[in-house]
């Protein structure tokens, strides 16, 4: 069975350029109808010309009215046909229309000179203060200067590097209308203060001997301007206009300059009419096929609206599928209801009779419907399964290639027969893939082979959707079991921690009674003994005596220590709002002592915690602080705090012994002093509980200090918590 990945299709940049330029006079290849048209205006023109050049010399009268008309309606069309040329270059970027376009520019600023050289049009000798010569000669310089351009035109390579940049087309229009109004400008200098050193041509209105030879050499030159256009591939349109003109060109100056006797005669007249018929072809041309194209493009737009149209409802349609796959899964809705639900939308997309979302068994090497789609009706869920053979190259589609399947050549037996029964003679199967895996296929197909890149991408998003739809609906069962077995799990160590808080509780309090009894005991003794047998010791035996119970008294405050400490740790902080600078004064008089007027307590950040809690990591704190203060001279404590971004930090800050920052780890360890107990007294677990407090809360203390100099003890609690 064949398979293959279906191809995008793309048009070249070259293609769509060449399709661009299509459109234009100048680039439209001249079609046989176009070259009968111009063939049948040559034979007409040629035919009025050998009717009328036996005639040319034939003397006419004189018409004031009918230069102005003529070289006005020649100027007109002459400016036209140039704007529109330059027009198309400013588009194409042809230097070859550009020359073109320089020609009837310099054509139409002939015309204007000739015709103000004209003698008693505008006045008896011109107004071009010229002489009897000029006149004629601006004419054969004009009739000349058009066909070289023409030639220039025709020998300008066709694919000439275009400016790439807008301002450089501009650039270049101006230039070449800078360039051709400094030559009309020379050539009307020459012919006007040059003109004593110009041949005579001209005896009043009627032609001199010399006359022959200039008319002759400006006819050669439009004569060979033809082979010259002839030779130009592709031959354009705009190329096979140009050779009419050209030719009506010849008929011009052989009527008006080389077959005539001078001005006003028959040959005159005629040239004269030819030379207009010939500055109006090409702007006819180019007007009517402009029109044309006009037209073309109309319809083509139109196309391309109905063509975009519909690009934008298939794709509109296409998000409405995938959209309605991705929340499908936020729903968490099962595969089948979620292919049950775009597989026929996915059909119609398609325009297939036939689509299936196939799920793999790959261990049994079978695939299963989960919905499927015709054109009468749709089913859902499991039932149907068939060889994973139907669905060509397994290997293939673990690469992630599309498989192209002809039903005719899969080996015979009930699924295909089905298959044919159903009108689906090739299909495609495109690859369900998430994680690496392959899941399953989308398969569509009909009668015919129609499977363009379009249909192609939009069944590669929808599988690739539902690949993901259905690794997300496994992924969540076995979230959902994972989830179930760590809720039994949880609920049965809560149960063994809850039954271990219980017996830790009552071995708390049984530890405590059973320690306290021998401690009130030794205690009790040692108080009987100092007092009724206080005369009978000396001051060696009183000693230890109060050692003895100094130490009962000392290890009485160490259970209550432990037992606050194990509290601590069990109990779940009740959180409420807390003035925490009312609180911090509250604990400097009770934990003071003494030292309590020497304590001073800045305006402090309120907070959210337990209010039993905090009162006592503030009496550890200050009651530390004062301990080490009490040997100063000038003690000192100041309690203060900020609020941060995250968190509110306070402190209690004094001027006592310090610490080596060096064993800074170890304050907030239970039983862990840095001094010695004849020093500074304690139970070394003062500090632990302010550690396990603030943990509780979430917050996390910490301490500076040095030797001699004091201590700062930070701590600090969730802005969250309240604050």
């Amino acid at each position: 069975m064949p398979s293959r990945a279906a191809p995008d299709v793309e048009i070249p940049a070259s293609n769509r350029g060449a399709g661009e330029q299509q459109v234009f006079l100048s680039t439209l290849p001249a079609s046989a109808g176009n070259r009968h048209l111009a063939l049948t205006v040559v034979l007409v023109s040629a035919a009025i010309f050998l009717a009328a050049a036996p005639f040319a010399r034939t003397p006419l009268a004189q018409i004031p009215a009918f230069l102005p008309i003529y070289q006005s309606a020649l100027v007109v069309n002459d400016l036209i046909t140039a704007a529109m040329l330059y027009g198309q270059f400013a588009i194409l970027r042809s230097r070859p229309l550009l020359v073109l376009a320089s020609a009837y520019l310099f054509s139409a600023l002939m015309a204007v000179a000739h015709g103000l050289s004209f003698p008693g049009l505008f006045s008896p000798a011109g107004l071009l203060s010229g002489g009897p010569q000029t006149t004629a000669w601006i004419y054969f310089l004009w009739h000349a200067g058009f066909p070289v351009l023409v030639i220039a035109y025709a020998l300008s390579a066709p694919g000439a590097r275009r400016p790439q940049r807008r301002g450089d087309a501009l650039g270049a229009v101006l230039g070449s209308v800078v360039a051709v109004l400094a030559a009309v400008g020379a050539l009307v200098l020459f012919t006007t203060s040059g003109h004593d050193a110009l041949p005579a041509i001209m005896q009043g209105n009627r032609d001199a001997p010399a006359k022959v030879y200039v008319a002759t050499a400006s006819w050669l030159l439009s004569i060979a301007a033809l082979p010259v256009l002839w030779r130009r591939r592709p031959l354009s349109l705009l190329d096979l206009w140009l050779m009419v003109v050209m030719c009506v060109w010849v008929f011009d100056i052989a009527l008006a300059s080389v077959l005539n006797g001078g001005r006003y005669d028959l040959g005159w007249y005629s040239g004269r009419v030819y030379g207009l018929l010939a500055a109006s072809f090409v702007l006819v041309v180019l007007l009517l096929e402009s029109g044309a194209l006009y037209a073309r493009v109309s319809v083509g737009q139109e196309r391309e609206r109905m063509r975009v149209e519909a690009a934008l409802a298939r794709h509109v349609e296409r998000l409405k599928i995938l959209t309605h796959i991705d929340r499908a899964v936020v729903a968490e809705e099962t595969p089948e209801a979620i292919a049950a639900a775009v597989i026929e939308p996915l059909r119609v997309l398609l325009d297939v009779p036939r689509a299936i979302v196939n799920r793999f068994d790959l261990t049994a090497g079978e695939v299963e419907w989960v919905a499927a789609a015709g054109r009468r009706r749709t089913r859902v869920g499991p039932g149907v399964r068939y060889s994973i053979g139907l669905m060509g190259d397994v290997e293939g589609l673990r690469r992630g290639e599309a498989q192209h399947i002809d039903v005719g050549a899969l080996p015979p037996g009930p699924e295909v027969d089905a298959l044919l029964a159903s009108g689906v003679r090739l299909y495609m199967a495109v690859p369900m893939i998430a994680g690496g895996e392959l899941i399953g296929a989308v398969s569509f197909g009909g009668e015919a082979d129609d499977f363009p890149a379009e249909k192609m991408q939009i069944a590669q998003e929808v599988a690739t959707q539902l690949a993901i739809a259905i690794s997300q609906a496994r992924l969540l069962e076995r979230v959902r079991r994972h989830a179930g077995e760590l809720e039994n799990r949880v609920r049965e160590r809560t149960a063994q921690l809850e039954g271990v808080n219980k017996e830790l509780e009552s071995f708390s309090y049984s530890v405590s009674h059973d320690l306290r009894a021998p401690l009130r005991a030794i205690d009790g003794y040692a108080l009987m003994l100092e007092e009724d047998y206080a005369a009978r010791l000396d001051d060696e035996g009183r000693r230890l005596l109060g050692v003895v119970r100094g130490e009962a008294h000392r290890m009485g405050r160490l259970i209550d220590d432990l037992l606050e400490f194990s509290r601590m740790g069990r109990q779940a902080p009740m959180k409420q709002h807390i003035d925490m600078t009312a609180l911090a004064r509250e604990c400097a008089g009770e934990a003071g002592g003494a030292l309590a007027p020497a304590v001073q307590v800045e305006a402090l950040p309120p907070s959210g915690a337990d209010r039993a809690m905090l009162k006592q990591v503030w009496i550890n704190l200050i009651g530390n602080a004062s301990k080490y203060c009490g040997k100063q001279d000038a003690p000192r404590i100041v309690v203060g705090g900020r609020a941060d971004a995250a968190e509110n930090v306070y402190w209690v800050r004094d001027n006592g012994a310090g610490f080596d920052m060096r064993y800074a780890d170890k304050l907030f360890g239970v039983f862990q002093r840095l001094h010695r107990q004849d020093e500074f007294p304690g139970t070394g677990v003062g500090l632990a509980i302010v550690q396990r407090v603030v943990t509780r809360h979430g917050g996390r203390v910490w301490a500076e200090g040095k030797v001699g100099e004091g201590a700062c003890f930070y701590f600090s609690l969730p802005r969250g918590a309240g604050g």
